[in-house]
């Protein structure tokens, strides 16, 4: 079964590669946190610290870029709105 959350991790994060490589960056992200999470539930099972660091801080990394988004998104909008009416 922990084998099987590895390697269902792995697509996981494989499907983020390629939704970034199409510029969906967001989806690439979410799914890359899902991935992650999924890692670090593995790196707990089999003792993997090292991993389970690297993973939450990607998790971090990926947060802050959504955030990035949606606030570039909001300030796009706010633009539109102010001169446009």
């Amino acid at each position: 079964m922990i084998e099987t959350l590895g390697w269902i991790s792995t697509l996981l994060v494989l499907v983020g590669y390629i939704l970034n490589a199409k510029c969906l960056r967001t989806p690439a992200m979410i799914a890359w946190i899902v991935g992650d999470i999924g890692w670090i539930t593995y790196d707990i099972y089999i003792d993997n610290f090292s991993h389970l660091a690297l993973s939450a801080i990607i998790i971090s990394i990926n947060l802050f870029g959504i955030y990035e988004t949606w606030k570039k998104s909001s300030q796009k909008n706010k633009y539109k709105t102010e001169f446009n009416n």
